[in-house]
């Protein structure tokens, strides 16, 4: 959802939805394919890409990983969990991708603002 702006000249209106930018930072991240692969499938620069990672990185940290994990506790099944993971970050994109179209055309405020009370 886009922030609210006050008064008229508060800033650039955004050229890219927050959508759009987590689907290009997330599919550069899994790490199939390069920035230039990722920015001519979308029709962009990859300095665009990186901005993107960049600004998914600051908007939607990941937690931080564990330092010490041994090779013995990793499961042998790895490929398939992290087919599973990155088709569950996909639906999180759309998820996310339909709440704002319905936020958008209904007028409505569908998710709960940080810092609201419960």
């Amino acid at each position: 959802m886009e922030k609210p702006r006050k008064g008229k000249s508060k800033g650039r209106t955004p050229l890219f939805e927050d959508s759009f930018k987590i689907a290009v930072a997330r599919e550069y991240i899994l790490g199939d394919y390069s920035a230039r692969q990722v920015g001519k499938k979308y029709n962009l620069n990859s300095d665009n890409v990186f901005y993107f990672v960049k600004w998914y990185n600051k908007h939607h940290p990941d937690p931080a990983p564990e330092t010490s994990s041994p090779a013995e506790l990793r499961p042998s099944n790895t490929p398939k969990l992290e087919e599973e993971l990155a088709l569950a970050k996909l639906k999180i994109t759309a998820l996310e991708m339909l709440i704002r179209n319905a936020e958008r055309e209904m007028g409505v405020d569908i998710v709960k603002k940080p810092g609201t009370k419960q």
